[in-house]
């Protein structure tokens, strides 16, 4: 088996070729499509993954279409065999966390975890990023997986970038 970073600049390597071939100078992708292929690249070459997804900030809508003012995440493209907690609070669970503090949550054990919201039985690691346009988060990546402490350095070197824009390229 390939260690973490050999994996990590594969999805690298494969999403840089996608890029180059579908988001370019003619064409660009939307957010969606660029939130899918990172979740099914991730997913699908980096090992020891549960659950990978995007929760998006979206602004809540009553039941005759009026903004009020009021935000929450709800999820987005991700891969897992559950369903997903469809909308979160912020600063309720990892995922809320994350967005209300604008810094990467670093899960050893969700068990002991006072802050965590369980979709799951599986989930024992998790780690969650915030995908910022300029100063605003506008998204979390949240990766479970079903190892306890799966989650380091190594993952924080190669996925916080991402969240940034810069290496996974996922701003408009």
């Amino acid at each position: 088996m390939e260690n973490k970073e050999s994996q990590y600049k594969y999805v690298l390597a494969e999403l840089k070729s996608f890029y180059e071939k579908y988001n370019n100078k003619q064409y660009r992708l939307s957010l969606n499509s660029k939130y899918t292929s990172i979740v099914s690249l991730l997913k699908n070459h980096v090992s020891g993954l549960f659950f990978v997804g995007f929760y998006e900030v979206v602004e809540v809508v009553d039941l005759e279409g009026n903004k009020t003012g009021e935000k929450y995440l709800e999820i987005g493209a991700y891969q897992s065999t559950i369903l997903a907690t469809p909308r979160i609070a912020y600063g309720k669970g990892q995922c809320g966390q994350c967005w209300e503090e604008k810094k990467v949550q670093l899960v050893d054990d969700v068990k002991e975890c006072k802050n965590y919201i369980a979709c799951d039985d599986e989930t024992q690691s998790e780690i969650v990023l915030p995908v910022f346009r300029g100063d605003e988060v506008i998204a979390v990546l949240d990766i479970d997986s079903d190892q306890k402490a799966r989650f380091d350095q190594i993952d924080v070197e190669y996925l916080f970038p991402s969240s940034q824009s810069k290496t996974y390229n996922i701003e408009v």
